[in-house]
């Protein structure tokens, strides 16, 4: 208990260390994505673009008038190659990167900003949603604030700011209707993608900060700090509890089929049963999980607290586990056949393994 205690307040005490611009390694999680050929990292002062192949440095950022800014928001790509990531430094800036772009500078490479925004009042935490030509960028201060991206901008002004409240720390998600946003105030939130208006919101009082899964059947479901699943009717926010998990849940469910899969933070995961509201079964691996389960094949890839990766199949069972080290809180990304994953608490930034869990690479940034 005094273990999952200290997680908690390591990731909550995140936007405090940033607000006084901490800058020590270790404090946040770092943000993880990738491309066919690229890995993004955004780990504190740094975004790092990396060579999949070898996990050579491809390119790095960190803004030349900002010393306190801050990256552990997850890097997310355009349809035209940006790299859009926010800081949780003192300004609160909103960056899209052309890494197609680059300027040499020194012995390292930076790419060039296409264009940022300055507009939000607090840290950026949750990775934004592209929809179509739209951002939909939830902040730490409550809004949720929609961009053009097809403006030509360079400096972007929101065609709407919606005050939703709380602190904002998932990535929204859609079924084309409306996009759902969960906050660290209890509310789950559902706002029209037509006008921008709230449609409902929903307080199942308890912090929630992971994002909602959309099932095949089109409800959603999200998890609390309540230790609770719970179902939500997407036309109305009438909502259920489906499941009295162990203990908090961190990380967002992710479904396969009918099937949903998730872990706590007493380092508990779950297969639930979404079509029957019912536990198919729960295992107990090791360590608090706070990073996704991910599908790979016919499998899943579930990264602990203790720093170790874990394939487990669809019924339970271990199929292997690779020690990577650390810890890891960051959901792994699998780019081609790698599995990449970034954990604290070691000499290296991340790590890539083969789909055995042989690990193929390490990337320890040149200083």
């Amino acid at each position: 208990m005094k273990k999952i205690l200290l997680l908690t307040l390591v990731l909550f005490g995140a936007l405090l260390l940033s607000a006084c611009g901490g800058t020590v390694r270790g404090t946040t999680w770092p943000g993880l994505a990738a491309d066919e050929t690229t890995a993004y990292l955004a780990d504190l002062s740094h975004v790092y673009g990396i060579n999949i192949q070898d996990g050579a440095e491809v390119w790095r950022f960190s803004d030349p008038n900002d010393n306190k800014a801050q990256f552990y928001a997850t890097p997310v790509l355009t349809s035209d190659g940006l790299v859009i990531v926010g800081s949780a430094g003192s300004k609160h800036i909103l960056y899209a990167l052309d890494p197609h772009d680059l300027i040499t500078n020194g012995d390292f490479k930076n790419p060039a900003v296409k264009w940022t925004f300055t507009g939000a009042g607090g840290a950026w935490v949750a990775a934004p949603l592209i929809v179509e030509d739209k951002l939909f960028a939830p902040n730490a201060d409550g809004n949720l604030y929609v961009l053009d991206l097809s403006d030509g901008q360079s400096q972007k002004q929101p065609i709407a700011t919606i005050e939703l409240g709380g602190r904002l720390w998932a990535q929204p998600v859609t079924d084309g209707e409306r996009i759902y946003v969960t906050s660290l105030d209890h509310r789950v939130h559902a706002v029209n993608l037509a006008d921008y208006a709230i449609a409902w919101q929903a307080d199942i009082a308890a912090a929630i900060p992971g994002a909602p899964a959309l099932g095949p059947d089109g409800r959603l479901y999200v998890g609390s700090l309540a230790s609770k699943l719970e179902q939500f009717d997407p036309e109305t926010g009438a909502h259920q509890s489906v499941l009295d998990a162990q203990y908090w849940l961190w990380s967002t469910p992710v479904f396969d089929g009918d099937t949903l899969y998730f872990g706590d933070l007493k380092g508990n995961f779950y297969s639930f049963d979404a079509a029957n509201n019912k536990l198919n079964w729960s295992i107990q691996p090791d360590g608090a999980i706070t990073a996704n389960a991910i599908l790979q094949n016919d499998h899943l890839l579930l990264a602990t607290e203790s720093g170790n990766l874990y394939a487990i199949g669809k019924d339970g069972k271990t199929l292997w586990f690779e020690a990577v080290g650390g810890k890891i809180y960051t959901t792994p990304v699998v780019a081609g056949d790698l599995i990449l994953v970034a954990p604290l608490e070691t000499d290296f930034y991340l790590a890539a393994l083969d789909s055995n869990g042989r690990q193929v690479w390490t990337f320890p940034p040149k200083k």
